[in-house]
């Protein structure tokens, strides 16, 4: 759909559930609102949460990932409603009176069976360590792993493991990135570094100070 059918349809919905008139709003309409607020808070989970997630790994000790969640989810709830100017506990009312007790459509498909896509092997295996977290706090354990990239003398390395494919680096074996994607994985981890890169050398400075203590 194009941006400007959609904002006209936001303008549409906007004025009636803003003005307290619940009654059912055009299939075609409804479907779009849908859509647009799905695919606002999934592209801001991948692009905004899941990274600032991963930038809190020293912190993980003394943080909640569902309160954290919760907390995006209400933060992006509230960008909603002032890009789209729709009142969003009232869409929330809206929603509740005609949708929550529709039947879902089940559609017959045929069954096939799902082809197990081949993990790439590692050419050049070598043992690393990982930082995983275990109940009382994280841990190092052993993982077969291979040289992803070097940046101004600092290591990572990339594994396959949890269905994906995973960049850490070799000072702290902290986890820098995941992908499905072997290269994707590595270009993202890389792009990251380079980005961050004085906040991950203070983030291993302290590591090593802690480490030293």
């Amino acid at each position: 759909m194009k941006k400007r059918q959609r904002d006209k349809i936001l303008k549409i919905v906007a004025r009636q559930i803003n003005s307290g008139d619940f009654t059912k709003l055009n299939p075609v309409h409804y479907r779009c609102i849908r859509k647009t607020f799905s695919d606002y808070i999934d592209t801001k989970y991948i692009n905004e949460f899941r990274p600032w997630w991963y930038d809190q790994f020293d912190n993980w000790g003394t943080m909640k990932l569902s309160d954290e969640h919760k907390k995006f989810y209400d933060k992006s709830i509230q960008e909603l409603q002032e890009w789209t100017g729709i009142d969003m506990e009232r869409y929330r009312q809206y929603v509740q009176l005609n949708h929550n007790n529709e039947p879902k459509r089940q559609r017959k498909r045929k069954e096939r069976k799902e082809k197990e896509q081949p993990i790439r092997k590692l050419r050049n295996p070598r043992e690393y360590k990982i930082r995983v977290n275990k109940g009382n706090g994280p841990i190092w354990e052993t993982i077969i792993a291979e040289p992803a990239f070097q940046y101004q003398g600092y290591e990572f390395f990339i594994a396959h493991y949890e269905n994906r494919w995973v960049v850490s680096d070799r000072v702290t074996g902290a986890r820098i990135i995941q992908d499905v994607r072997y290269k994707r994985a590595v270009k993202h981890a890389k792009e990251r570094i380079e980005k961050y890169f004085e906040k991950y050398v203070a983030m291993v400075e302290r590591f090593r100070q802690e480490e030293s203590a």
